[in-house]
């Protein structure tokens, strides 16, 4: 609004979308990044013998629920979890 648009309430996502893509600020076929991110994640404990099956995708919401269950140890300790495509890394550095 402050740049002048003031109908901007009234546009669809596929029009702000375009807007953004035609003002040459992103390259024209960019994607918008998806608030819906999904994790996976792998068993770090020695002797589990899990720890090369990769389990997911999960949305954050289960991945949290779980968490606050110590399904995956008291503070995230015995999983490695990464966003889908990501690196591995402990779940402090993942999940914020």
């Amino acid at each position: 609004m402050s740049l002048g648009d003031t109908d901007v309430y009234s546009k669809t996502y596929e029009e702000l979308v375009r807007h953004v893509r035609t003002a040459g600020n992103v390259e024209p076929n960019w994607e918008p990044p998806s608030a819906d991110v999904k994790y996976e994640y792998k068993w770090d404990k020695p002797g589990s013998g899990q720890t090369d099956q990769v389990f997911g995708p999960f949305s954050e919401e289960d991945m949290r629920s779980w968490y606050k269950a110590a399904y995956f140890g008291t503070y995230g300790e015995q999983v490695k979890v990464r966003r889908v495509g990501g690196e591995w890394a402990d779940w402090d550095d993942v999940v914020q």
